[in-house]
């Protein structure tokens, strides 16, 4: 199953937790600290960031590394 794939059913998996009033679960946190380790090391590409817009809704509001990559509006950061 190749990244977008993956990216997609994890933001499926969350949008089906929310409508249901859970949290996103831990398979979504871990991918965003993947992709927070992959800017880090200054590795992370096009499809990955495209991955990390698509999950912006589920980053912490006080993440500001993700959300600039994600390329959150700042007046929508808080």
């Amino acid at each position: 199953m190749n990244r977008i794939l993956v990216a997609q059913e994890l933001v499926k998996i969350a949008k089906e937790l929310m409508a249901v009033g859970k949290k996103p679960d831990a398979r979504i946190k871990r991918r965003l600290e993947y992709l927070r380790k992959e800017i880090e090391a200054e590795r992370i590409s096009y499809g990955e960031i495209a991955e990390l817009q698509s999950l912006a809704e589920y980053i912490d509001p006080d993440d500001v590394q993700l959300l600039q990559w994600a390329d959150v509006p700042e007046k929508r950061r808080k």
